[in-house]
């Protein structure tokens, strides 16, 4: 979807870091939202406009960009199937019992 400018509220990048909230005491680089812009974020792109040199967003497309970047996030741990369980190592008991088969299979195969 691209921004509506007749509807949306226009924020020039600056402002747009300004309105973020800080994330461990940081509030993100205007090069940082020049690159969700360009690039994008796991896939996802922040819309923006051009007027003339400047650059801007809208607070509705950082609002879309979130919530984009949040619903393309992998399923919760609890949702994902169980993993098949661990292969057990055996014994030592066990162990030595399997190298004795394997050691009578090899000397009827007279290797």
């Amino acid at each position: 979807m691209a921004i509506d400018i007749d509807r949306e509220t226009l924020v020039s990048l600056t402002e747009a870091t300004k309105v973020l909230p800080r994330v461990n005491g940081k509030r993100p680089a205007i090069s940082t939202l020049w690159r969700w812009c360009r690039k994008g974020l796991r896939g996802v792109r922040l819309e923006y406009v051009r007027m003339g040199r400047n650059i801007a967003t809208s607070r509705e497309a950082l609002n879309r960009f979130f919530n984009a970047l949040a619903a393309a996030d992998p399923a919760p741990e609890s949702t994902r199937p169980d993993p098949s369980p661990p292969e057990l190592m055996p014994t030592s008991c066990v162990r030595q019992r399997m190298l004795d088969e394997a050691d009578r299979i090899l000397e009827r195969a007279g290797i």
